[in-house]
């Protein structure tokens, strides 16, 4: 499992993150960027967290974190309705670093030079009968 997990759904307007360091390590819950909850990740089972989404009058907003065997599974709650949280990526992910080939005068001398080293290795062999 990866050390930092992070979850995030906008959800009316607001923009809720949840960000897990690591199995049971510390456990963060952000709306609009700022740190509204805090928390221990669960070893095992379940942790659920208390928040607000801001507004007049604030309504009450529950996170549960769940280990799935190394995986976190994430849920928020607002009202009576549960919402599945997607994990998302902390950075974005670079594409394969792809390796050029080399110029054809490095790969020729290459192989001339193993085709050298294969007729010396003959003709030493040779001199040993």
């Amino acid at each position: 499992m990866a050390a930092v997990s992070r979850f995030h759904v906008d959800q009316d307007g607001h923009s809720v993150t949840v960000q897990v360091a690591a199995v049971s390590g510390p456990v963060e819950v952000l709306v609009d960027g700022k740190v509204v909850a805090r928390g221990r990740a669960p070893r095992a089972g379940t942790t659920v967290l208390h928040a607000e989404l801001p507004g007049d009058p604030a309504r009450p907003l529950g996170i549960t974190l769940r280990d799935m065997g190394g995986v976190f599974l994430c849920e928020m709650e607002v009202g009576r309705t549960r919402y599945l949280m997607p994990r998302v990526p902390l950075f974005p992910e670079r594409p394969p670093a792809w390796r050029t080939p080399p110029h054809p005068f490095r790969r020729m001398h290459r192989s001339l030079r193993r085709a050298v080293r294969r007729a010396m290795g003959r003709g030493l062999a040779r001199r040993a009968r």
